[in-house]
């Protein structure tokens, strides 16, 4: 990196406005949002009073910001139909890659009586429609009808400016970067396994083991390699 800092110099900023204070409600002039703030006060750790442990501890940090995201990001989309899993259902059918709701459930792991249910009320609030696949009659695809692509479109400016809230303490090349490298991990969790969760703990654990030679932790006893079951200990 050519001896440039680990700790990207936009980082000693953050925001102390709440992201609902700062959304646009209506349609986001010129379709901007926010504009990004860097003006807030100190983001040092130490102003949090929290033990150095915790500063650097990946799991509290990242459930610090999917907190923080997922809670301003409900707020943004408002009144919509099952919230973000609706905002998702939405964007698909407006981008016109829903091509039946079992496909969708899949893509955003909804569960499919959940989906059913979702999908029933969007169709209620008059944001999509079920067609007929031209191929496939027995299938149906998800289309957004008017009312739905301006609600999208509202929905997705309001987002817009809480992405802007929850990245203000970073400069715009710090975003990139950011974002790709936070894609890479959740494209690696995704391909792994759709429980994600569950695939990740067992790829540690069985890390853990050829580097230390050890049986069980976090995850459960170790499978036993013939019957599948948890192998007995001595």
């Amino acid at each position: 990196m050519g001896g440039a800092s680990a700790v990207p110099s936009s980082a000693d900023a953050r925001c102390s406005e709440s992201a609902t204070d700062r959304l646009e409600i209506g349609p986001p002039a010129g379709g901007s949002g926010c504009a990004p703030r860097h003006d807030c006060g100190s983001a040092d750790g130490a102003d949090l009073d929290l033990p150095a442990s915790v500063r650097h501890d990946l799991r509290w940090i990242v459930g610090q910001i999917h907190h923080g995201y997922l809670a301003a990001s409900v707020a943004a989309v408002g009144q919509l139909p099952g919230g973000m899993k609706g905002f998702y259902v939405l964007e698909s059918a407006v981008e016109g890659v829903a091509h039946n709701q079992i496909e969708v459930a899949r893509r955003f792991n909804i569960d499919r009586t959940v989906m059913v249910r979702l999908i029933d009320e969007m169709e209620r609030a008059g944001l999509v429609e079920r067609r007929p696949v031209p191929t496939d009659r027995r299938a149906r695809m998800i289309v957004a009808t008017e009312l739905g692509v301006g609600e999208y479109h509202r929905a997705r400016g309001a987002l817009r400016a809480v992405d802007d809230h929850v990245l203000a303490p970073l400069a715009p090349e710090d975003r990139d970067a950011f974002v790709a490298f936070a894609r890479l991990v959740s494209e690696h969790l995704v391909a792994m396994d759709p429980t994600k969760g569950a695939a990740a703990c067992v790829a540690a654990e069985a890390t853990m083991r050829a580097a230390a030679a050890t049986e069980g932790g976090a995850c459960g006893p170790a499978p036993d390699a013939a019957g599948g079951g948890p192998r007995a200990r001595g």
